[in-house]
């Protein structure tokens, strides 16, 4: 099939057809990698579930799914999947990354201005797999040069991307680590691609290039990986690019597999439905560490060994399960984290508050019983001076005559307005005399002893 003045050439970004090498992963406890009984290793290279490599001697299979299975190659050491090579995989963050060819398309004498198209090849679908938007970049390098990048999915619905660049055969504007559209251009990656595919064309056959260029490269590159160079327009030195792919499991939301009960998700992890809209991941809890589609799970980070705490030093950690306490040693004070600290505690200052607490006591209770021991005098010298001044007469009296009557404190005080100096009518050697009314308005002479003043 041939487009006019077009001219391209297409390489699949296969996902079944990439070499996986998978990076070792240093946070999660050996027995934790590979189901029991299944290959660990490759290489240097160690296998978590669940990717794994065929079955065991018992028949056991050491992958979940099919898109996880992966070939030992012993000659290369390398881990495969199909022919794709994947240099990480990241169990936390639900990423791989993969080695992916360079889509390349050359000078063609035979073609002359003519275009010519080929068309796509090796478009396997794997859903399970999708390009990651936030790590990636699509790039085109030439001066006669456009390229594209497709995803196909659902039934051949999808999408396409890409960018162009010409030089006309100009190359002063040209600059090493410039790629904003002369010699270079990138876009961003729409989100959600899966089953992909990279063209790169050319225009015109390189007509106006051909003596600096002409070559067209289209590619994706995970971000920080490439740097253009002027001297790429004539030979670009890599055959592969690595790109960071999203994985997922299974083909249902987090809700369904839990209702089905087939949900991967093993103990102290929690299920996310996959941003690509297919399958979910599974994520160690907050506090827990290791493989989270395990059969043994995640287990408890010691955040006091690996430093990960608020605490003023490891030696101020106390580990729990999934979390951990900041203390403070025994003789210092405060919650032992780096914010508020501790602070060693004053013996002496302590002693002299605990010592003026108990004279504060003592004083206290010293006058306590002063006071009392003074009530009890004053009752005695009340009941001392009322017999010198006839009152057990009187009470006798009273007690034999109705015309005696005793009045007590409250109704002297009352009758004389509280002994106010103006009702004083008279003064003698043992006490004043003052005018009282009574209730009854009876006015009466009532004498107060000058030793009451003691009271």
């Amino acid at each position: 099939m041939g487009v006019k003045g077009m001219l391209f050439v297409i390489v699949a970004l296969v996902l079944v057809e990439v070499e996986v090498e998978v990076v070792a992963i240093d946070d999660i406890d050996s027995t934790q990698i590979a189901l029991h009984g299944c290959q660990r290793n490759c290489g240097d290279v160690q296998i978590p579930y669940p990717f794994g490599i065929g079955k065991t001697e018992n028949g056991t299979t050491c992958f979940l799914d099919k898109p996880f299975n992966l070939t030992c190659n012993s000659s290369s050491s390398s881990l495969t999947s199909g022919n794709v090579q994947v240099i990480n995989i990241n169990i936390s963050q639900g990423q791989a990354d993969m080695l992916i060819f360079v889509s390349k398309y050359c000078y063609n004498s035979s073609y002359g201005n003519n275009a010519v198209s080929s068309q796509p090849s090796g478009l396997i679908s794997s859903s399970s797999f999708t390009i990651s938007s936030k790590d990636n970049k699509f790039i085109s390098v030439g001066c006669d040069t456009y390229g594209y990048l497709n995803s196909f999915y659902n039934n051949n619905a999808g999408y396409s991307t890409g960018c162009l660049t010409r030089c006309y055969g100009n190359t002063k504007e040209i600059k090493d680590g410039d790629c904003s559209g002369i010699g270079c251009c990138e876009v961003d990656i729409p989100p959600k691609m899966r089953s992909v595919s990279t063209q790169a064309g050319t225009f015109f056959n390189f007509q106006d290039s051909l003596v600096f260029n002409n070559c067209s490269y289209s590619f994706v590159v995970k971000n920080g990986n490439y740097t253009f160079k002027k001297a790429h327009l004539e030979n670009l030195p890599y055959e592969m690019l690595p790109v960071v792919f999203n994985w997922s499991v299974g083909n249902e939301t987090c809700k369904k597999s839990l209702n089905r009960g087939t949900n991967a998700c093993k103990g102290n992890s929690t299920c996310v439905d996959a941003e690509s809209g297919h399958g979910y991941r599974c994520q160690c809890k907050q506090g827990f560490e290791g493989n989270p589609y395990h059969p043994h799970g995640c287990t408890d980070t010691d955040e006091c060994k690996t430093g990960q705490h608020s605490c003023v030093s490891d030696h101020n950690c106390h580990n729990t399960n999934g979390s951990y306490i900041c203390f403070c040693p025994k003789g210092q004070s405060g919650n032992g984290t780096k914010e508020d600290g501790c602070l060693k505690k004053n013996f002496l200052l302590r002693i002299v508050i605990g010592a003026s607490a108990g004279f504060i006591t003592i004083l206290v209770g010293t006058c306590l019983l002063y006071l009392t021991y003074q009530k009890r005098k004053l009752i005695k010298l009340k009941e001392k001076f009322f017999e010198q001044n006839g009152g057990l007469i009187l009470l006798q009296q009273g007690e034999e005559s109705s015309h005696t009557k005793i009045f007590t404190a409250d109704k002297l005080k009352k009758a004389t307005n509280n002994y106010d100096e103006n009702l004083i009518i008279g003064r003698g050697g043992y006490g004043t005399v003052f005018k009282g009314v009574l209730e009854n308005k009876t006015i009466v002479a009532i004498k107060k002893s000058k030793f009451s003043k003691i009271f």
